[in-house]
């Protein structure tokens, strides 16, 4: 049904598809746009109040996605040019990608105006005016602004990395995506969404067509490509990378932030 809701990435109509109940509580309504495909919650004023709350035992799969996200990140990027990498994990929850990834040495930088780490996370991401590499995990799905967002990220490095499940072609309120039971997940991101705003911004994007997508202003490399194409190259990659960083460590040789962080925080 068609209401005057408007989408809240191209401004255009959209149409009620589902219904269902929020925080047990909680009257919540997807919506699609006509012209870009995106689904989102209409109106989830509770979503403030939804990130007051830890909601983590409704998500077993958190440090499982920061550990894959984590290993996407490092594999972007060359062993020898890793010291020199600055990232930024935007939205990046308890910290764990961002320790993962000085650990690994590259020298990731956290923010999220919606929580506090858990994990130690390094300096602040204030220090930083430009990164290699944006990333968001699991964020987009929160994004009440999505396109005002990626705008905004885009000013900050030449790359953005997002995950999103990308929702089937029908959502049901049996779509185990959708998490109503967190109040949290009120923005969904089909594979003409994604298009439409690199369009949209002139950017090019790569995506797996499921869970990878990555918008940039500069064209992608042949190693980027093949990743996107065929996620398991890029954790092939990660791994063999980690094997590397393992026996350097054993031998002394670690090039990880871990004991400059500990220095660091110390003092």
């Amino acid at each position: 049904m068609v209401d005057g809701i408007t989408c809240k990435i191209c401004n255009s109509e959209t149409v009620s598809i589902l219904d269902i109940k929020i925080l047990k509580q909680y009257e919540g309504r997807v919506r699609s746009c006509s012209n870009c495909g995106f689904e989102f919650v209409e109106d989830p004023y509770w979503l403030p109040d939804s990130f007051k709350t830890s909601l983590n035992q409704f998500d077993v799969g958190s440090a499982d996605r920061s550990l894959i996200i984590a290993g996407f990140v490092r594999s972007l990027f060359r062993r020898s040019k890793a010291s020199a990498i600055k990232v930024l994990d935007f939205g990046g929850g308890d910290g764990l990608a961002t320790r993962i990834l000085r650990d690994a040495g590259l020298d990731c930088r956290w923010e999220d105006p919606y929580c506090q780490p858990v994990f130690a996370v390094g300096p602040p991401y204030s220090e930083v005016e430009h990164f290699d590499l944006v990333f968001m995990g699991e964020v987009a799905l929160h994004l009440t602004d999505p396109l005002e967002t990626i705008t905004s990220l885009m000013k900050r490095s030449e790359r953005l990395l997002m995950t999103a499940v990308v929702p089937p072609e029908k959502i049901e309120t049996d779509w185990w995506y959708l998490m109503p039971q967190t109040g949290q997940h009120v923005a969904f991101y089909p594979v003409k969404t994604l298009r439409w705003i690199a369009t949209e911004l002139s950017l090019y994007l790569l995506t797996d067509g499921k869970f990878f997508h990555q918008f940039s202003s500069v064209r992608p490399s042949f190693l980027e490509r093949a990743m996107f194409k065929a996620p398991q190259i890029a954790m092939l990659r990660w791994k063999t990378i980690e094997i590397g960083d393992l026996v350097r460590r054993g031998l002394g040789r670690s090039k990880g932030l871990t004991a400059s962080d500990q220095e660091a925080f110390n003092h």
